[in-house]
């Protein structure tokens, strides 16, 4: 039989081969997480951005309504108003609609690394309790 320490050292090395690939697995899962929250701040900016556009659209509509001297709310002046609402809503619906494609994105990466990183340290555990077999049977 072999010297005892050879399998002792590939076995260790094996191990913390092995940690190492749980904590790289935990790095990816909380970069995700991080690229989580800066979208959601980006949302919430783009939204706040949406909307305070849409606040001086209507006031500027508002005032050339004013300027005029027409009625407001009625007649062309409400299809002015109800277009600016309109375009909000469709501009805060791809806000949300982005937002969306990128989280899904994010996920299926972070799945393909987590599948492909537990597929790496899997064969690398078993090749270094493979060659652990070896060493101390040699």
């Amino acid at each position: 039989m072999a010297f005892p320490w050879l399998a002792a050292a590939i076995f260790t090395s094996t191990a913390v081969s092995y940690m190492g690939s749980i904590r790289h697995s935990k790095a990816l899962a909380t970069s995700a997480k991080w690229d989580k929250y800066h979208l959601d701040i980006r949302k919430m900016q783009d939204t706040i951005m949406a909307n305070e556009r849409a606040r001086k659209l209507l006031s500027e509509k508002r005032a050339a309504i004013g300027a005029r001297g027409v009625q407001m709310g009625t007649g062309s002046t409400l299809l002015e108003q109800e277009a600016v609402v309109e375009n909000l809503e469709d501009v805060l619906f791809w806000i949300d609609k982005g937002a969306e494609m990128d989280l899904r994105t994010i996920d299926i990466r972070l799945a393909g690394a987590l599948q492909k990183e537990s597929f790496e340290s899997k064969t690398s555990l078993l090749t270094g309790l493979g060659k652990t077999y070896t060493a101390y049977n040699t």
